[in-house]
C-alpha cells in the first residue's frame, strides 16, 4: 500500500458472532457454507504468505523477474482451484504496459439475470523488490519481502477464492478474483483493468480491496471507503462474526486499488489493519504477522462477499459525495449539537435553598412564555416529577408528554401555582435523541442519552447505531413511529462494528401509564 468494548453496561442476551442476523439469514447457512468458511485457515494463509515472500520472489517488484514469479504462483494456485481464467490472453494474465500483468479469475454467477453483475475482490501482489529511493523507507538494496504489504491481502484473496469452491453452487452474482500488479507504482494494474475490463460484458456493482491484513492489533480493523456506498457500514457489521472493533474513517484517498473503482462510480471498500514501522522496509517479514487475526479478517471478507454476491438487494448505492468528505466533516458530524429546547427557559440550579430550579430568563414566544412562567419563579414539580436538581428538570422536560403540568413558587405569592404548558417537539419517551445519515439509510445514530431514563439504564451511548427494532429492519424515516410501541423496546445496536441486543423498559408500570393517561383526558 502507498505510504500514507464490548458494551460495559447491562445488555440483554448479547452474543458474539452475529453472523446469522443478516438478511442472508433467510438462506439458513448450510453445512457447505460453514465448510467454506472453515476452509479459511491460518496454515493456508501463512503458507501463501511464505511463498510470496520467499527469496525467489525477490520482493515482487512489478516488471521484474520476481514479480513474474509471483504472477505465475498465483495463476497456478487459481488453476488448481479450477476457477475459470479471466485474463485478456485467454489465460489468467492481463498484460499491461510496460511489462506488468494482472492475474484474474472469474466465478460465474448462477442467476441468469444477475450473473452479468460482478463483485470484485482484489489485492495488489506487487511490492518494492530491493527497495530504492522513493517508496522504500530503507535501508536500500536489501530484499523487501512485503509480508503485510501485501502478501497478506494476496493470501486473503486466494483463501477466499478457495472457500467459494466448497459451495455446491455459485452465488447469484459473478465474482472476479483479482490480483493487481504495479499498485506501488501508482495503482497501474487496477486503473488499467477498469479501463479495459475482462470480461467486457460484465458490470461491476461493488468492489472489495484487501491491503495489509497481517498486523491485526487489539482486534482493530479499519475499513476505508465505507461512505462510498449507502449501506456499507451496516452490511459490514452484520458480517462481523469475530466481533472485531471496526473503524470507518470518512476520508477517501487514492491510496490503494479500491480508489480506482470508486472513481468509476463503483461503491468500494478496503480492509486494512493499520500502518506500522515495518511498512516498506526489509523488516516487513512473515514472522511478524498475526495469522489468527488474518483468519478472522478473511472469514469476514468471505461473509461480506457472499452477502453481496447472493442477496438481490445487498449492494450499497454509490455515493459520489464521499469524494469530498473529510476527517473534519467526520469530527463535525460527531459533535452533536444540543437538542432544541422544549420549554423555553434559562435557569439556575439552587436546590439547596429553593427546592427546585430558579428561572433566570423566559424566551419570547416559547411554551413557557405562553403558559405564564416568569423570571424569578422556582419550578418545584414538572409533569408529576419532583425537581430536586438540575438533571431532574432536564429529564422531566425532555420526556414529558403534552400537556404537561408545571408547579412553581412565585415570589410574594404564598400558594404554589400550577400551570399547564404545551411543550415544543416530541417527548423522549425512552430517553434518547438521534439523527439520520444518507450514507446509513437503514440506521439511526444516537446523539444524546439522558441519565436515569430507559436508554441511560440500558447503557446506550452517543454514536451508537440502531439497526433493528423488535428484530425488524427499518428505513430511517420510519424510526420515530416504531418508538411508539409498547414496552419493552428491543433494539439491535452497533458500537464500533459490534452488534448487541439492548432492551429498554419503561420506568413507569403499565398501571402508572394508564393512570397518567386517564388524568390527562379528564
Amino acid at each position: 500500500m502507498h505510504a500514507r468494548r464490548r458494551f460495559s453496561v447491562v445488555l440483554t442476551a448479547a452474543f458474539v458472532g452475529w453472523l446469522w442476523i443478516s438478511t442472508a439469514t433467510a438462506l439458513e447457512r448450510t453445512a457447505a457454507y460453514l465448510a467454506a468458511l472453515e476452509s479459511i485457515t491460518t496454515d493456508d494463509l501463512t503458507r501463501h504468505v511464505k511463498q510470496l515472500t520467499d527469496e525467489k520472489m525477490e520482493g515482487r517488484e512489478a516488471g521484474t523477474r520476481g514479480g513474474l514469479a509471483a504472477a505465475h504462483y498465483l495463476a497456478e494456485a487459481l488453476a488448481r482451484l479450477r476457477l475459470p481464467p479471466a485474463g485478456s490472453d485467454g489465460g489468467y494474465f492481463q498484460p499491461l504496459p510496460p511489462n506488468y500483468r494482472n492475474v484474474l479469475a472469474l466465478l460465474e454467477g448462477r442467476d441468469p439475470e444477475r450473473s452479468a453483475e460482478v463483485i470484485v475482490l482484489g489485492a495488489h501482489y506487487d511490492h518494492l523488490g530491493y527497495g530504492g529511493y522513493g517508496l522504500s523507507r530503507g535501508p536500500y538494496g536489501y530484499l523487501h519481502p512485503g509480508a503485510d504489504d501485501n502478501a497478506s491481502g494476496t493470501a486473503g484473496v486466494l483463501e477466499t477464492a478457495e472457500a467459494f469452491t466448497f459451495l455446491p453452487e455459485s452465488p447469484r452474482r459473478s465474482i472476479l478474483f483479482a490480483f493487481w500488479d504495479a499498485e506501488e507504482k501508482g495503482l497501474h494494474g487496477s486503473k488499467y483493468w477498469v479501463a479495459h475490463p475482462t470480461p467486457a460484458a460484465k458490470r461491476v456493482v461493488a468492489a472489495i480491496n484487501l491491503d495489509m491484513l497481517g498486523r491485526l492489533r487489539d482486534n482493530r480493523l479499519i475499513i476505508h471507503g465505507c461512505r462510498s456506498g449507502a449501506g456499507w457500514r451496516r452490511l459490514l457489521c452484520f458480517q462481523n462474526s469475530a466481533a472485531l472493533q471496526l473503524e470507518f474513517p470518512w476520508s477517501l484517498k487514492p491510496a490503494s486499488d479500491h480508489y480506482s473503482f470508486f472513481e468509476q462510480g463503483v461503491p468500494a471498500v478496503m480492509f486494512h489493519t493499520g500502518i506500522h514501522n515495518d511498512c516498506h522496509r526489509p523488516s516487513d517479514t512473515a514472522d511478524r504477522l498475526n495469522p489468527e487475526g488474518m483468519r478472522w479478517v478473511v472469514r469476514m471478507v468471505f461473509s461480506v462477499l457472499y452477502e453481496l454476491a447472493e442477496e438481490p438487494n445487498s449492494v450499497p448505492k454509490y455515493r459520489p459525495a464521499a469524494r469530498n468528505e473529510t476527517a473534519e466533516d467526520e469530527r463535525a458530524a460527531e459533535n452533536f449539537p444540543k437538542p432544541p429546547d422544549r420549554l423555553g427557559v434559562a435557569w439556575q440550579e439552587d436546590a439547596a435553598t429553593a427546592g427546585g430550579i430558579h428561572v433566570t430568563d423566559v424566551f419570547p414566544g416559547s411554551p413557557a412564555k405562553r403558559a405564564g412562567v416568569q423570571v424569578g419563579d422556582v419550578i418545584i414539580r414538572f409533569a408529576g416529577k419532583t425537581i430536586r436538581r438540575d438533571a431532574d428538570f432536564f429529564i422531566a422536560v425532555r420526556t414529558a408528554e403534552n400537556p404537561a403540568s408545571l408547579v412553581l413558587k412565585r415570589p410574594d405569592v404564598e400558594e404554589e401555582l400550577e400551570l399547564q404548558v404545551e411543550l415544543d417537539g416530541e417527548p423522549w419517551r425512552w430517553g434518547f435523541a438521534w439523527r439520520t445519515d444518507e450514507a446509513e439509510p437503514q440506521a439511526v445514530i444516537i446523539t444524546h442519552v439522558l441519565p436515569d431514563t430507559p436508554a441511560g439504564a440500558a447503557g446506550l451511548r452517543s454514536g451508537d447505531r440502531v439497526y433493528q427494532v423488535g428484530s425488524k429492519d427499518f428505513a430511517a424515516a420510519e424510526f420515530a413511529q416504531l418508538l411508539k410501541c409498547a414496552a419493552p423496546l428491543i433494539l439491535l445496536v452497533e458500537r464500533e462494528g459490534r452488534l448487541q441486543t439492548v432492551t429498554l423498559s419503561d420506568r413507569e408500570s403499565p398501571e402508572e401509564r394508564a393512570k397518567a393517561s386517564a388524568m390527562k383526558s379528564e
